[in-house]
């Protein structure tokens, strides 16, 4: 089976890799090469990158992304609210989306890292499921008010793309514990569109 988009454990097969954030896969990364290990491959990264795209649709935009950064944290906790698992994946990049408008602009993509985009991109399939989930069990079927939105890290632009890493949230609803923190992973901005690289959550 092969999974295109991250998924809310909706998609069988995808929520048995261990969790892993962006942040966290390229701190790996880092450290092998840091160690004096390289990434295995016998083939060029470029090579990758063509056999990775091959079966997929060339896009050139972000697909049912929201107009800003506000607009999809409330689209998010909407969907929470409505165990809306179909709009939570829409808000994610896709497979498509991460080898035509993410990976080529990723310091991951180039020395001294050189991640093939099949090993980035399986490390991400699991980025969404725990938090999402934990999510959508405590909130689902609530009236959700999302307020306090900031983003303390410093934005990181990659080419055109835009990556807002550790935002942290306030969301309540009536007759539930409120919760706060780092409750999605990191927002992709691209050409004033606005989608999740991951859901994950410090939950």
């Amino acid at each position: 089976m092969l999974c295109t988009a991250l998924s809310i454990t909706i998609i069988a097969g995808c929520a048995d890799k261990a969790a892993v954030s962006a942040d966290e896969q390229a701190k790996h990364v880092a450290e092998v090469v840091a160690a004096g290990g390289v990434v295995d491959s016998i083939l060029p990264i470029a090579e990758h990158l063509r056999r990775f795209r091959a079966a997929l649709p060339q896009t050139d935009t972000l697909r049912w992304a929201s107009p800003t950064r506000d607009a999809l944290i409330q689209r998010w906790a909407r969907a929470i609210g409505g165990n809306d698992t179909t709009d939570l994946n829409a808000m994610i990049m896709d497979r498509a989306e991460f080898a035509w408008l993410y990976y080529p602009d990723s310091p991951m993509s180039r020395p001294p890292y050189e991640a093939p985009p099949e090993l980035l991109w399986g490390q991400l399939l699991a980025s969404s499921n725990k938090g999402a989930t934990q999510l959508v069990s405590r909130f689902g079927g609530s009236r959700i008010t999302a307020t306090r939105l900031r983003c303390p890290t410093p934005p990181d632009t990659q080419g055109v793309n835009v990556l807002l890493s550790k935002c942290e949230v306030r969301l309540s609803a009536p007759g539930k514990p409120t919760v706060e923190g780092v409750l999605f992973g990191t927002i992709l901005e691209r050409a004033g569109r606005f989608k999740f690289v991951g859901l994950s959550s410090s939950l």
